[in-house]
C-alpha cells in the first residue's frame, strides 16, 4: 500500500523536536566518560548557566525554567537563597532590555523554542504559549501565516506523553500545575557532607 512520503518540513520540525527532547541523553553521554553521574553542584551549576541564557535572551522567570529543565519553585528557591546567583539573573535581564529582539514587540526564536518543549510535555499550546510569552493574537497570527510553524507545533503534539485511560470522573479530577512546576527526578552524586547548608540543590 503506498504511504505518501512526509513532507520536508515535517522532517525537519520532527529533527528539531528530538533535539530539544535530547537534552538530558546528550549530558549522559558527555558524562560517561568522566564516571557517570554528575554530582549535585555540577548539575545545579548547569541548570544555572541555562537560566541565564535563557533570561539573557529576553526570557522570563516561567519561561527560563522551562529553558533550563527546572521546576519554577526551584528557581524562585535559587533566587531568594543565591544572592551571586539572584545578581547574575538580575544582569542578565538587563543585558537582555538593552539588546534584545523582543524589544519590538515581536516573537522570538528563544520563546518558540521554550513553547514547543512545553507542547511536547503535555501542555496545550495556549498555556505554552503563555509560558513562553506570547500571546494568543501573536501564536495565531504566526499558524495562520507560517506552515513551518505548524508543522514544528504538530511535532511537537506528536511526542507528548500518552494519557492514562484510566483517568478520574472529571468532577474529581485533579488540575495539574504547569509543566514546569511538576516534580521530577534526576539521578545526581551527592555531595561533601561537609558542603555550607545553604548551598543551593537542582531538584
Amino acid at each position: 500500500m503506498y504511504e505518501p512520503e512526509e513532507p520536508a518540513s515535517g522532517r525537519r520540525a520532527a529533527h528539531v523536536v528530538a533535539w530539544l527532547s535530547a537534552r538530558e541523553e546528550v549530558e549522559n553521554a558527555l558524562r560517561e566518560p568522566l564516571g557517570g553521574l554528575p554530582s549535585q553542584q555540577d548539575e545545579t551549576a548547569s541548570r544555572m548557566a541555562g537560566v541565564l541564557q535563557a533570561t539573557a535572551l529576553g526570557l522570563g522567570p516561567d519561561a527560563a525554567a522551562i529553558w533550563a529543565g527546572v521546576p519554577d519553585r526551584v528557581l524562585h528557591g535559587w533566587l531568594e537563597k543565591d544572592s551571586v546567583f539572584a545578581a547574575a539573573v538580575k544582569s542578565a535581564g538587563e543585558l537582555a532590555a538593552a539588546h534584545g529582539p523582543h524589544l519590538h514587540g515581536k516573537v522570538t526564536a528563544a520563546q518558540l523554542r521554550v513553547m514547543l518543549i512545553a507542547i511536547s510535555r503535555g501542555e496545550t499550546w495556549l498555556v505554552a504559549a503563555r509560558l513562553a510569552g506570547i500571546s494568543r493574537h501573536q501564536y495565531r497570527k504566526l499558524w495562520a501565516a507560517s506552515p513551518a510553524m505548524v508543522a514544528l507545533v504538530n511535532a511537537a503534539r506528536s511526542v507528548r506523553p500518552r494519557k492514562s485511560k484510566h483517568l478520574a470522573a472529571p468532577a474529581r479530577r485533579r488540575l495539574w500545575p504547569a509543566s514546569a512546576d511538576r516534580k521530577s527526578y534526576r539521578l545526581v552524586r551527592r555531595d561533601d557532607p561537609q558542603a555550607p547548608p545553604d548551598t543551593p540543590r537542582a531538584d
